[in-house]
């Protein structure tokens, strides 16, 4: 598998330095060899278990045959049924990148994790986008992956140009769930696409551009990926009269100014990033 410019030791302020210029961190190995047995049969009960630890099961949004699952960590019973998936999201390397990450504010480790199973498709996983809500991700392949069967792709660099779309957006008062975020197709400069060996580490911050690829005829990609949040950032839908909810209201003066608070851009060349939601 490939070395990347953003290619880390496992070492904190390596990767630190990474994630701030690049967004990305790519630490190779990190899992061995017999742990990734135990994971890959855990990530097949994972996807149809009953276990209280899951919030949810759920066919594949956007890959036809493809599965998912999101379930907590920290859940009472997720050490007993899934001991390998859970202690692996527990890790205290991971706890130590995000508390440098976002210190001095607090974080919720890893209080997601998704499990994907995408099958072959014609189309790729997910279009270019960023993610609505803040976070950095810690992110597996169970198997080795390429181009070929749907390889993670991401811009260097844009985790930057995310932060400010996203604060720009929030500050006009538009809610979590409406940002624009499944990017315009001309905005997409110099992608990456990661080919990793089973058990590397990716670590990427989630404003920056990303996708998933196409998964080709007779392959299957297997994700393992836990997403850590800063301590009390916007989820979709604000409690009443929280600091979103009154951002999010018509007493927001930002929605009652028009230009005054915007730069001025032109219908032909205004940009085509729109709401996931409006993506058909």
């Amino acid at each position: 598998m490939f070395e990347y410019e953003f290619t880390c030791a496992n070492n904190i302020n390596e990767v630190i330095k990474s994630l701030k210029v690049h967004g990305i961190a790519h630490i190779p190995n990190f899992i061995t060899d017999t742990d990734l047995v135990m994971l890959n049969q855990e990530f097949e009960k994972i996807l149809l278990s009953d276990s209280k630890a899951i919030f949810s099961q759920a066919p594949h949004p956007k890959n036809p045959e493809g599965r998912t699952a999101r379930f907590s960590p920290w859940h009472v019973d997720a050490l007993h049924d899934f001991p390998a998936i859970s202690e692996l999201f527990r890790d205290a390397f991971m706890s130590d990148v995000a508390n440098k990450y976002y210190g001095p504010h607090d974080v919720d480790l890893n209080d997601e994790v998704f499990i994907t199973h995408e099958k072959p498709a014609p189309n790729p996983i997910l279009p270019w986008h960023f993610d609505r809500v803040q976070s950095i991700k810690f992110w597996f392949n169970l198997t080795d992956t390429t181009e070929e069967n749907g390889a993670f792709e991401y811009c260097p660099g844009t985790h930057w140009e995310g932060h400010y779309r996203a604060g720009y957006h929030l500050s006009q008062g538009t809610a979590v769930q409406d940002i624009p975020n499944d990017i315009d197709i001309d905005f997409i400069r110099n992608p990456v696409t990661l080919e990793l060996g089973a058990g590397d580490l990716l670590i990427f911050d989630s404003d920056g551009f990303h996708r998933g690829g196409v998964v080709s005829p007779n392959t299957e990609r297997r994700v393992l990926r836990g997403h850590t949040h800063p301590k009390g950032v916007r989820r979709y839908g604000d409690r009443p009269l929280s600091k979103g909810w009154w951002l999010s209201s018509l007493l927001n003066l930002n929605k009652w100014t028009g230009n005054a608070s915007k730069r001025i851009v032109g219908k032909d060349v205004a940009e085509k990033t729109i709401n996931r939601k409006l993506n058909k």
